[in-house]
């Protein structure tokens, strides 16, 4: 149920990247146009951020590099991943077998 969640969550996102480029408003207003700004730069920054954590600290980092290129597919990564400490670092998997 909660990855259905997050699938509705991301797609809705792309659909709305999508009919601000598309659609017919055009914003004016100078703090629309900054929030729309950082709607679309965002994803982009927190792709990187998703590349450099999971190639770093995953174990089976393909995965994670692969879905960082899905749009706010960061904001899975990390309250799913991270905040939960649900991924198997290599520095906790060396802590573990020296242990």
């Amino acid at each position: 149920m909660r990855h259905l969640l997050w699938i509705f969550f991301l797609a809705g996102c792309t659909f709305l990247a999508f009919w601000i480029v598309v659609g017919p408003w055009f914003p004016k207003n100078p703090l629309v146009v900054f929030l729309i700004f950082l709607f679309f730069i965002v994803p982009n920054v927190g792709t990187v951020w998703m590349l450099y954590l999971s190639i770093r600290h995953e174990n089976h980092p393909l995965p994670f590099v692969l879905g960082a290129f899905i749009p706010y597919a960061f904001l899975w990564y990390y309250f799913e991943r991270v905040r939960r400490g649900k991924h198997k670092t290599r520095e906790s998997l060396g802590a573990t077998r020296n242990a």
